[in-house]
């Protein structure tokens, strides 16, 4: 019974990465729906590479959501990634980075944008009960 109300907890206080705020550099004014709907689908794509890799980090528990910034180039690559809001524990902070580094190279920013880099904002949830809240895009 301990076992099963143990991976139950462990179920509940799942933590994930969430991308939002992913701004595509475009040279355009005004972003058609389309040009929405792609930004859209790509800045799904990253989150899903980091969260998968966050999913299967072994972090303790602290409450903080540990904010990271970073640029993905046209290529996927990634560049100027900050570290803004950190955990007291650095197990935490490491494998915050970690999975943003195992998640790239993302894909190529699609050609369709004529976007030289992508900057993005993550959030690492680190707490206890943290809300797991879906992806949403601005």
């Amino acid at each position: 019974m301990k076992k099963i109300l143990i991976a139950a907890l462990f179920l509940c206080c799942a933590t994930f990465a969430n991308a939002q705020n992913l701004v595509v550099s475009d040279s355009a004014s005004t972003i058609s729906p389309e040009q929405m709907q792609t930004i859209e689908t790509y800045k799904s794509t990253c989150a899903q590479k980091v969260e998968e890799n966050w999913r299967k980090s072994n972090i303790k528990h602290d409450d903080v959501t540990i904010k990271i910034t970073f640029k993905s180039l046209q290529d996927g690559t990634i560049d100027d990634l900050e570290l803004e809001i950190p955990s007291k524990y650095e197990q935490n902070n490491k494998a915050a980075i970690k999975a943003i580094e195992d998640a790239a190279p993302f894909d190529a920013i699609p050609q369709e944008l004529n976007a030289q880099e992508a900057q993005h904002v993550m959030f690492f949830p680190c707490r206890r009960f943290a809300q797991i809240t879906p992806f949403s895009g601005n």
